[in-house]
């Protein structure tokens, strides 16, 4: 996994030359909670069941699925899901996610840097003055630094002025 920094500083130089991006949905791969979960059920039989052969061995097997499905937490994002917006079309698409292709025309439209849904995160939404449901483009992960966050603001900066929409929110 590249670290997030690499990523977003990606992501600005993509948004300032390229005529689209894809802005990622930074999520843990689903196999990391396959993985912790087979790691914690091995470890509570191993514990419950006295007759078990080999429980001690599996005892530790089901340590060591644990930790490593914690460290896939950490490490493993889930590939290709995010929004890929068109900059030159002015159009924002959902990539293996539900939601809904939005067409930027007309005024009204502002891209928001505004606090994420995790703790000390960063989020950039598209809302329109007509109101509906918000477009979460992106969100930085949870316990992001100050060089993220600042990337983050830049990367919202660029994208509002690529799109023609206003910029709204917080500014590092």
């Amino acid at each position: 996994m590249r670290s997030n920094v690499a990523l977003l500083r990606g992501l600005l130089e993509q948004a300032r030359e390229g005529s689209s991006l894809m802005l990622p949905r930074l999520e843990p791969h689903p196999a990391a909670l396959v993985v912790g979960l087979a790691g914690v059920a091995i470890g509570i039989a191993s514990v419950r069941v006295e007759s078990l052969p080999w429980r001690s061995e599996l005892g530790w097997l089901g340590l060591a699925l644990t930790v490593i499905g914690m460290l896939m937490h950490q490490l493993m994002q889930r590939p290709g899901v995010g929004w890929r917006l068109d900059l030159a079309a002015r159009r924002a698409e959902p990539v293996g996610q539900d939601g809904v292709s939005t067409q930027l025309d007309g005024e009204g439209w502002s891209l928001l840097c505004l606090a994420g849904a995790k703790r000390r995160s960063l989020a950039l939404e598209l809302r329109h003055v007509d109101g509906g449901r918000p477009l979460r483009l992106f969100q930085t992960r949870g316990g992001a630094g100050r060089e993220e966050h600042g990337l983050t603001s830049q990367l919202a900066d660029r994208l509002a002025e690529r799109l023609g929409v206003r910029r709204e929110g917080l500014s590092l």
